[in-house]
């Protein structure tokens, strides 16, 4: 299946048709097509692990991305792709008994979402807040799955922000200039950031002196491949 996220990002929701990809929240997998001519590229599952083998893809459009473009143009539901993996350790650490901050940008969301529905499927006692910057409104996608997620949990909270729109209900700026006043002290939060190596970077730094601990930060940066 596929649902149109925002003008530059589409989902992708794949079904295996052989044995299911056994992953962790939070790792990614390589995708190509079927006959692998195009270049395989690296994304990010947004989900946990289901009994029947889901696995859910964000993909933004990159302009000069042959991968991106090619799943933007060509991936339509009955397509058939490949996969390989799952690779990577930025997963949930199952034995935390701290209360957890996620900061994301962009489909740096997708990670994030796996592991916030990892746990709060687990019953996670110990609050989860998501703190997420867009740009505009436009660029805030999975609404409808925070609002749920906000009503059913009453430990998750899902704090937007936007960096180049003032719009009522947003925080306004960007997340490492906003921390400050929204967590004032991390020394006890466990942090997991995805996003661009720089979003990544400059929330490690704004965190640290709040009072965050090294092995409690998780991190997952996205480069251009």
């Amino acid at each position: 299946d596929r649902i149109e996220r925002t003008p530059r990002i589409a989902e992708i929701r794949l079904r295996p048709v052989g044995e299911p990809i056994r992953f962790w929240p939070g790792q990614y997998v390589s995708l190509s097509d079927t006959q692998k001519i195009i270049t395989p590229r690296s994304y990010s599952i947004a989900n946990a692990p289901r009994p029947d083998g889901e696995i859910v893809l964000q993909i933004t459009r990159v302009p000069d991305g042959a991968t991106s473009n090619w799943v933007h143009d060509n991936a339509t539901p009955g397509s058939m792709v490949n996969l390989a993996g799952p690779y990577g350790t930025f997963i949930g650490d199952p034995g935390t008994d701290n209360p957890v901050l996620c900061l994301a940008a962009g489909t740096g969301l997708a990670p994030i979402m796996g592991l916030t529905d990892a746990a709060l499927r687990r019953g996670f006692n110990k609050p989860v807040h998501l703190l997420f910057s867009a740009r505009k409104e436009e660029d805030v996608y999975c609404k409808g799955m925070m609002e749920l997620w906000n009503v059913r949990h009453r430990r998750f909270k899902f704090i937007p922000t936007l960096t180049q729109e003032e719009k009522e209900g947003f925080q306004q700026g960007r997340i490492p200039e906003l921390l400050s006043k929204l967590y004032p002290d991390l020394s006890k939060h466990a942090l997991y950031i995805a996003g661009s190596p720089e979003f990544v970077d400059d929330c490690i730094k704004a965190a640290k002196a709040l009072g965050a601990q090294d092995e409690m930060i998780h991190t997952e940066g996205f480069f251009d491949q």
